[in-house]
């Protein structure tokens, strides 16, 4: 067996607890948004200003507010600031317009998610820990019961959450670490996939799927149900947009 040398278990705590921070960051402001405290449509401080009242590094922050980005709670306006997103700011643009322009970006965002993620949920399902198994838990009751309350901006950021943890708990080795890059490139298309007719409910249970396979330690089903999973919203945004054309 290889010896892990002192640097590079100092590099992978380092890098461990500098995901914890990320995130616990990604959950605090998401408490505050949801909250009201932070209100649609409304500015963040600034980013050292952020930092000093969080306690926190600005890579940190940096990472946190891509993450909140990407998941649709805030907006990147560059050279103007982060400003918390509106519920239907996402909604203005009709959804068979909106694939329609961005149909190539859609169709490669889903392929690379395809190629990736079911490895992710298959490694995980070799792997899983109890804690992890009770986060998806709460996460799918958490995207279950923010659907039935109507909030598209919890649902959006409970999908991307599941996601990230199985991503997050796949291993922690060069493998892992590359399709988690892969990962980050997502976002657009996960927001617009969701306000399809129908898409929430589907994506609840097949998250549900996924959990079961990877509770009960199948890698096989694990991988199968995430691959169908993924395929099945690619395909249902291709059929969607295709009926504007007929």
């Amino acid at each position: 067996m290889q010896a892990v040398s002192g640097r590079d278990e100092h590099q992978s705590v380092h890098e461990v607890r500098s995901e914890q921070v990320w995130s616990a960051t990604v959950d605090h402001l998401r408490t505050l948004i949801d909250s009201g405290q932070l209100p649609a449509g409304s500015r963040l401080p600034a980013e050292r200003t952020l930092c000093d009242q969080l306690g926190i590094s600005r890579g940190s922050l940096r990472q946190a507010l891509r993450v909140l980005d990407s998941i649709g709670y805030v907006h990147i306006r560059a050279g103007s600031g982060t400003y918390v997103r509106d519920d239907d700011e996402a909604g203005e643009q009709p959804l068979r317009t909106w694939f329609s322009e961005h149909e190539q970006l859609v169709e490669k965002l889903f392929d690379l998610r395809t190629a990736v993620e079911p490895t992710l949920a298959e490694r995980l399902a070799y792997q899983h820990t109890p804690r992890v198994v009770s986060k998806l838990e709460n996460n799918v009751a958490e995207m279950e019961q923010a659907a039935a309350d109507g909030d598209m901006l919890r649902v959006i950021a409970t999908d991307a959450e599941f996601h990230r943890v199985i991503a997050g708990n796949a291993g922690n080795d060069d493998v892992a670490d590359l399709l988690r890059s892969v990962l980050s490139l997502v976002g657009e298309e996960r927001r617009a996939a969701l306000r399809l007719p129908g898409q929430i409910r589907k994506a609840v249970n097949e998250h549900r799927e996924i959990l079961d396979a990877i509770r009960r330690s199948d890698p096989a089903a694990a991988r199968e149900a995430t691959r169908k999973h993924l395929v099945d919203a690619k395909t249902y945004v291709r059929d969607y947009t295709s009926t504007a054309e007929v």
